[in-house]
């Protein structure tokens, strides 16, 4: 994605799909709602571009026309004091002593103040500069409580927390490495996390277009979302439809959590391959956006889509809203 650089878990749904997939079902667990009956979403990525001085993750929070805001990336799985690396290229740089993360307060206040308004905020791993994989359970497990500790409701590493007390709401794999082994009992790990947790978490994947991902294989039938790219593939805008259908109908006969699918979109031309205007844009949704699974819509990213305006003054932003009408 990243041109720099998601019992009710349903234990009678796992024993009708096919083994392999039955195997990635993680426990289920007394409690545990999906949530398939909200309204579609809009998405957005911020963090890796500032295309003004005045961006800032409290403006996209304010946006009336943003519901998901994905921050991109932590990058590394397991790097100096065997804890994971962030990268919020041009927003923040203050170096955590012995670690490859940095230390971002200003995040940490924009975070609890978008949640204030009813907006979500998720954490991105890997992107296109993630090349470490997780080979083994234990590597998933030990990744999992780190980032639980680190941007979750897990306790041991207060010091080295980026956003302070923030909490962010989920966590989004987009793998793009070529190596699916391992998320899936990643997610298994976070949701017996998330099962004890003071409000509700959610995993989300964003994989390419192409179907199946290469990089996150039948991790896509255990999360929330998925934010699919429809851009820089074959796939995209004008095989959007038919890709779209043919994810769509894999999800609904395989997912065991009601996943939702998102269509994913670039904010700008010249920021990737695939670039669909604001009325194109419009157009694809609305051939899509009745499927039983159809969640909404993504972008990346958040500073590209908001200074991208059509001839009326219309931003991307505001565009993807309209599409949901």
């Amino acid at each position: 994605m990243f041109s720099l650089i998601l019992t009710s878990v349903l234990c009678l749904a796992s024993a009708l799909l096919s083994p392999v997939h039955a195997a990635a079902v993680p426990a289920c667990k007394a409690g545990y709602v999906p949530d398939i009956t909200v309204a579609p979403k809009t998405v957005t990525y911020f963090g890796q571009t500032r295309s003004q001085p005045t961006d800032s993750l409290a403006k996209f929070c304010a946006d009336e026309s943003v519901d998901i805001v994905v921050l991109a990336v932590v990058h590394i799985i397991k790097g100096k004091g065997g804890l994971p690396g962030l990268n919020l290229s041009g927003y923040c740089g203050d170096p955590i002593s012995g670690t490859d993360l940095i230390r971002c307060p200003e995040f940490g206040t924009a975070i609890t103040k978008c949640q204030a308004k009813g907006k979500l905020v998720f954490m991105s791993l890997q992107g296109s500069m993630g090349d470490q994989t997780l080979d083994n359970d234990t590597a998933a497990i030990e990744y999992a409580d780190s980032l639980w500790k680190l941007f979750g409701e897990g306790t041991g590493l207060e010091s080295m927390r980026p956003f302070g007390n923030a909490k962010v709401d989920g966590f989004d794999i987009d793998n793009e490495n070529g190596d699916p082994r391992g998320w899936p009992k990643f997610i298994s790990e976070l949701r017996s996390k998330y099962a004890s947790a003071s409000k509700k978490y959610y995993i989300s994947a964003a994989p390419q277009c192409p179907h199946p991902d290469a990089s996150i294989g039948d991790a896509v039938y255990l999360v929330d979302y998925l934010f699919i790219q429809f851009y820089n593939n074959f796939c995209a805008t004008t095989g959007l439809v038919s890709s779209f259908g043919t994810w769509s109908k894999d999800i609904a006969a395989n997912s065991i959590i009601g996943t939702k699918i998102f269509a994913g979109f670039l904010g700008a031309p010249n920021t990737g391959s695939g670039y669909a205007t604001h009325s194109e844009m419009i157009g694809y949704v609305s051939q899509i956006k009745n499927s039983s699974n159809f969640g909404g819509v993504s972008v990346w990213d958040a500073t590209c889509a908001r200074k991208n305006v059509d001839a009326g003054g219309r931003s991307f932003l505001k565009a993807m809203r309209d599409s949901l009408q």
